[in-house]
C-alpha cells in the first residue's frame, strides 16, 4: 500500500487528506504509527504530564509488538518511537530497531538524547535507523536546562551525544534533527544563534513559537504555572474541529490503542492489539463513534482534547526550519 522512500512522504499523505480545515473521510490504514513502548522517561520536564503523572512502569511485551509490526508490514507504514517518554528506556529497543528494519520498514525515533552511548548509536547506525529527532526546549543552555529541569552537565552529555551520531553515521542516516519550543521567556535574538550552532552536527534545526502549558494548568495542581513562569496564558479558540484520529494511530506499551498520538490521559482508547488486528480495531465502530464526535469539534467530550494545543490561539507564532545541507530557511506564522 505505501512504498515510502522517506519519512516526510507519509505525513505528505496526511497534509494531502486534510484540505480547507475539512477531511476527505477516513483513511483506509494510517501511513505511520506512532508507539509509546514504555511509560517511563528520565527527565521531569515542567511542561510535560508526565512529570506529574504516577503510573506503574509498564513496557510492551516483544511478541506482541513482533506482532503488531509483522501486521503493519503489509501496509507498509512509517513506524514512530516516541511519546510521552524516552524511547530508549525500553529494555528492548535495540531489538525493537532491528526488527523494524529487518522488515524493510521506515523508522523514525525522538529522544532526548541523554542515553545515547557507543553501543547503541552502533545499533542506530548499523541498522540504517531513518531519521532521528532530538527534542529541545527554549533557545539558551540555560532555559533548556529550567525547563527539562536538569543539571547544565546534561545538557553538555546530550550535545556530545549528537556529535558522537553525526560523526559515526554512514549514507547520512539517520537523518538528524533538532526540534525547540519557545515562549515569552525567550529572546528573538538567540534564535538565530541557536540554529547556527546547532547546525554544525544536524541536518535541520526546527524552532517552533510555543511551548504548550494548558494541560499542566488544568491537569494537575500547578494552577499558577503561568504567574510561576512569567508567560502569558494562550487564548482559547472558537469551534475548532480535528481530523487528527482520521489518520493517526497511537499504541501504548501496555498494548492499547488510541486515536491520537498526543493521549497521555488514555481517553481516546479505541481497541487492544492482543484482541484483534489493528485494520479491524482502525475500521471499528468505536473508533469510528469517536471521530464523529471529535470532527465534529465537540472536543469537550474528552479529556485529552479538552487540554489540546490546536485548541488555543498563541501570539506571535513564527516558526523556522533551516536545512544545513540546502541552506534553505522556511518561516511560517499562524495564529
Amino acid at each position: 500500500m505505501y512504498h515510502f522512500k522517506e519519512p516526510k512522504e507519509a505525513y505528505e499523505i496526511t497534509r494531502q487528506f486534510i484540505r480547507d480545515g475539512k477531511s476527505a473521510g477516513v483513511i483506509e490504514f494510517p501511513p505511520y504509527i506512532t508507539f509509546e513502548l514504555v511509560n517511563a522517561c528520565n527527565f521531569r520536564c515542567i511542561m510535560c504530564p508526565a512529570s506529574y503523572m504516577k503510573r506503574q512502569k509498564q513496557e510492551m511485551d516483544f511478541s506482541l509488538f513482533k506482532k503488531v509490526i509483522d501486521e503493519i508490514l503489509r501496509y507498509g507504514s512509517l513506524i514512530r518511537f516516541i511519546g510521552y517518554e524516552e524511547p530508549l528506556l525500553y529494555s528492548r529497543i535495540k531489538d525493537a530497531i532491528k526488527y523494524v528494519k529487518r522488515k524493510g520498514l521506515l523508522l523514525h525515533i525522538t529522544t532526548n538524547g541523554s542515553l545515547l552511548n557507543d553501543e547503541t548509536i552502533k545499533v542506530f547506525v548499523d541498522n540504517k535507523v531513518d531519521s532521528i529527532i532530538f527534542s529541545f526546549q527554549g533557545l539558551t543552555k540555560e532555559e533548556y536546562c529550567f525547563m527539562r529541569n536538569v543539571r547544565p552537565e546534561m545538557y553538555d552529555k546530550v550535545i556530545a551525544n549528537i556529535g558522537v551520531l553525526y560523526r559515526a553515521r554512514k549514507g547520512r542516516k539517520p537523518y538528524i534533527k533538532i526540534t525547540t519550543t519557545t515562549t515569552d521567556r525567550d529572546k528573538i535574538y538567540d534564535k538565530n544563534k541557536f540554529i547556527k550552532e546547532h547546525l554544525n552536527y544536524t541536518d535541520e534545526v526546527q524552532v517552533t513559537g510555543f511551548t504548550h502549558f494548558i494541560h499542566i494548568d488544568q491537569g494537575s495542581d500547578k494552577k499558577n504555572i503561568w504567574q510561576e513562569l512569567g508567560i502569558s496564558r494562550p487564548q482559547k479558540k472558537e469551534n475548532v474541529k480535528c481530523f487528527i484520529p482520521n489518520y493517526e494511530m497511537l499504541i501504548k506499551g501496555d498494548g492499547n490503542i488510541y486515536a491520537c498520538c498526543g493521549d497521555y490521559t488514555d481517553s481516546l482508547l479505541i481497541g487492544r492489539a492482543a484482541e484483534k488486528n489493528l485494520f479491524d480495531i482502525w475500521h471499528s465502530k468505536k473508533a469510528e463513534i469517536l471521530r464523529k464526535t471529535i470532527n465534529s469539534g465537540d472536543l469537550d467530550k474528552f479529556k485529552n482534547c479538552a487540554v489540546c494545543p490546536i485548541r488555543y490561539k498563541y501570539k506571535n507564532i513564527d516558526s523556522t526550519v533551516v536545512n544545513s545541507r540546502t541552506g534553505r530557511v522556511e518561516k511560517f506564522s499562524k495564529s
